[in-house]
């Protein structure tokens, strides 16, 4: 019976993180007082009319209009009762439709009338980040702390990056954003490794190969002359579209590389050969990790134009303009991360092999 108990108890372990999910939720729909901004619950929901518009590329669309009555949660104004009006469309571009129960925002005219101006979602938030740490922590377990403080850290630093590039009017952004990912290489690797040699290896790799590909790809774009790149998008509409196109690439690739040169390396100096067969395992080991790698980015960038291209589609662009205009800085972005994963398989085997018969040398000299 005390297996079968323990076993039961094992088991209702996993369920902390609904448990933590429902409390919080649960608790979060009672956190309008901690807000300035107006906040209303929809009591009652009536649908007023439909509308069915159709644009001139033949693209149908449905307009719902709701009349609610909602209450008041803060302010000094608190439990007063309101009739509100909102409109939301099939496509859902930049609205939704509002039930019983939903909370919102609201904002008022000259006038004093409560319009809306969001929907209140912290409620949902809260709940998956608190599941998602609860879950974390019974994965992790003891080094659970180490990646919370080096995800803290990693968003200061962030945070600062933007802070100053803002400051700066862009001046200087390529500087500083490349300073920042030698500083995400550093933290992530300190903290996941500690102050070992093997943490030298890893950061170092990293770097190398992020900053080789990229520069690769910047001098392969700039001699074809950015031919079907096309960077004046809506998406990178801003001063400097390139630096922010590179920028990108720099900070999505990196997490790929970073995982890519830290199992070169512990695998590496965990062996017990001469330097040109650690060199050789390290080489092997790359070659198996790397295509899954490109891969998993190629999909992360690719899907990030999903939508914008679905939207170039339905308004009567063919395929060969969309897939060139959009699509088309996936397939570039891709290109160039591949370039450091690549380049990351003998950087770094040959610079845990170095430190692996540096290491050798020294324990055979004591």
């Amino acid at each position: 019976m005390r297996s079968y108990a323990r076993i039961i108890s094992a088991k209702l372990h996993w369920l902390w993180p609904v448990v933590v999910f429902g409390l919080v939720w649960w608790g979060m729909q009672y956190s309008a007082p901690l807000y300035h901004q107006p906040i209303a619950r929809i009591t009652a929901v009536q649908t007023t009319s439909v509308e069915r518009p159709v644009d001139n590329f033949n693209n149908h669309d449905r307009l719902v209009h709701q009349r609610l009555q909602a209450v008041l949660l803060n302010t000094e104004k608190r439990h007063q009762q309101l009739v509100l009006r909102n409109t939301y469309s099939q496509s859902g571009a930049e609205d939704a439709p509002l039930g019983v129960g939903a909370q919102v925002f609201l904002a008022t005219n000259a006038a004093g009338h409560y319009t809306i101006t969001n929907i209140k979602r912290d409620a949902i938030v809260a709940a998956l980040g608190a599941a998602t740490l609860v879950l974390l922590a019974q994965i992790l377990t003891k080094r659970f702390w180490l990646t919370m403080a080096s995800i803290i850290a990693n968003a200061v630093v962030f945070a600062a990056a933007v802070r100053g590039e803002l400051l700066s009017h862009g001046v200087h952004a390529f500087a500083l954003f490349a300073a920042v990912t030698v500083v995400f290489a550093v933290i992530c690797t300190l903290f996941v490794v500690g102050f070992k040699p093997l943490a030298a290896v890893v950061a170092g790799g990293t770097i190398l190969a992020t900053g080789l590909g990229v520069a690769l790809g910047y001098a392969v774009f700039t001699v074809c002359g950015y031919q079907s790149l096309h960077l004046e998008t809506v998406k990178y509409v801003t001063q400097a579209p390139e630096l922010l196109f590179f920028v990108q690439i720099i900070i999505g690739s990196l997490g790929a590389v970073l995982d890519e040169c830290s199992d070169i390396a512990v695998a590496i100096l965990q062996l017990e050969s001469g330097a040109k067969a650690r060199f050789q395992a390290g080489m092997a080991i790359g070659r198996n990790v790397m295509g899954p790698l490109i891969t998993v980015l190629f999909m992360i960038f690719i899907a990030e134009t999903f939508a914008e291209a679905v939207l170039w589609l339905r308004n009567g662009n063919a395929i060969s303009t969309t897939v060139s205009w959009v699509m088309g800085l996936g397939f570039a972005q891709s290109l160039i991360s591949a370039f450091g994963i690549v380049l990351a398989v003998p950087l770094t085997s040959g610079l845990a092999a170095a430190a692996a018969w540096w290491q050798d040398t020294r324990r055979r000299a004591a």
